[in-house]
């Protein structure tokens, strides 16, 4: 399926077209009636996507959560490799022995005085430490997909918060613009009544009408307000409150078809790639475990000086030793059994979430699909309902129709105005769903 998106807007210049350019200024220009999406005094702070995006990842606590617990996973790797190398220590001391003497009858005492360097060396464990060592080194590179995954999901989140600022900015735009139309016709109703020409139930309705405005802007306003403060808390900061965004709320082109995105997620999702170094980092568990069964060959040597006083004499000693474990108590046939099934736990869950994958892409697709064509119904909805209200109010003025007529074409142009935003939003949240479930 290749999703393409294209829109055209039809309609007469008139009222629509004036109410149009009212919402690009309130949305654009720097003032009073500015949306929340750039509500701030000139000279603030200016945000684009790539810049919300750039600072969520910088300051986000689980993205420098996730940086920590990759360095203890190469710290984890680096004590396995540990074993490859000898063990080096120094050692001195005195003791003093007292005892009875059967030879001399009598208590004798003994002093002893030492002073040693030693090392050990495993010559060889017959694959325990390489399979460690393997099996760290695949969980750093899952710790690390891990990491990438927590990025994308916090880059995704930022997104979806700057959209809906955004989004939120737009709607209390459409809602400004909705409260000062019904204050105009509030206006022109009561000059009606005063010159004889209307009834006073107009002039009540158009204010009822004015007061529902006012209460939905108020809610617009507060619904900007929790939605600037969640981008920054997405963006893992505190600050500044006076932020403005560059609107960059459209509808954008997605090229590809399913099978392209699926194959594209199998290669590049990192939560795959996690499970995939997890069930090796399995496999090589299995393997370690196995090991234990088999002898462990090392060396050690010592060098040092020893007497019962000074001056001491130089001792040394080396040794190798040849260890064949013979029974544990069944502990090795258990750690056995246990990789074993971890093992298997690891490859059903790479399976599943092949699947998930899949779906995920499929349903991100879908989902592109229907805010795609529900956009554009929504904006020939919205030229509609713009032509709608020019009628109607045009038939107020020459007395062909009544008020309640006006006031459900201005009530349908405000939802159509506002379920067209949200549309948009939808359609471009699904964007980013899209390229967030094929790892991009």
């Amino acid at each position: 399926m290749i999703v393409r998106r294209t829109f055209r807007r039809r309609g007469p210049v008139g009222l629509g077209a004036l109410f149009l350019a009212g919402v690009f200024l309130a949305l654009f220009l720097p003032c009073g009636a500015a949306p929340a999406a750039a509500a701030a005094a000139p000279g603030g702070t200016v945000w684009t996507l790539d810049n919300v995006v750039e600072i969520a990842l910088a300051n986000h606590p689980l993205v420098r959560e996730a940086a920590n617990e990759v360095a203890a996973a190469a710290a984890r790797k680096g004590q396995a490799k540990a074993a490859y190398y000898p063990t080096l220590s120094l050692s001195s001391g005195y003791s003093d022995f007292h005892g009875y003497s059967a030879s001399s009858g009598r208590t004798v005492s003994v002093p002893s005085i030492t002073a040693e360097a030693g090392v050990t060396q495993v010559l060889t464990d017959f694959g325990r430490t390489g399979a460690s060592v393997r099996r760290a080194d695949s969980l750093l590179s899952a710790s690390r997909e891990a990491g990438r995954a927590t990025q994308q999901d916090v880059a995704f989140q930022a997104k979806v918060a700057y959209f809906n600022v955004l989004r939120a900015g737009r709607i209390l735009a459409v809602n400004r613009e909705t409260v000062s139309q019904r204050d105009a016709f509030l206006r022109q109703a009561r000059a009606f009544y005063e010159a004889g020409t209307r009834a006073r139930i107009d002039v009540v309705r158009a204010e009822a009408n004015l007061y529902d405005a006012r209460a939905d802007l108020t809610a617009a306003e507060n619904g900007l307000r929790v939605s600037r403060i969640t981008l920054l808390n997405r963006m893992g900061i505190d600050g500044p409150r006076d932020f403005r965004l560059v609107d960059t709320l459209a509808a954008e082109t997605v090229p590809g078809t399913i099978e392209e995105w699926v194959r594209e997620a199998e290669a590049n999702r990192p939560e795959l790639r996690d499970l995939v170094f997890q069930r090796r980092a399995a496999e090589e568990a299995v393997r370690a475990a196995s090991a234990d069964r088999r002898p462990v060959l090392s060396a050690q040597g010592d060098y040092g000086y020893a007497n019962e006083d000074f001056p001491l004499q130089r001792t040394h000693m080396v040794s190798v030793l040849f260890e064949v474990p013979l029974f544990t108590g069944f502990l090795t046939s258990e750690r056995i059994r246990e990789a074993e099934s971890n093992l298997a736990a690891a490859k059903n869950a790479e399976t599943d979430r092949r699947r998930s994958v899949r779906l995920e892409v499929e349903q991100a697709a879908l989902a592109v699909r229907e805010a795609t064509k529900r956009s554009e119904a929504r904006q020939k909805e919205q030229d509609a309902s713009r032509e709608n209200l020019r009628l109607a109010t045009e038939r107020y003025k020459v007395g062909a129709g009544d008020i309640i007529e006006v006031i459900d074409a201005q009530v349908q142009m405000t939802r159509a105005e506002t379920t067209a935003i949200e549309a948009l939003y939808d359609s471009t949240v699904s964007d980013a769903m899209l390229l967030r479930a094929v790892g991009r």
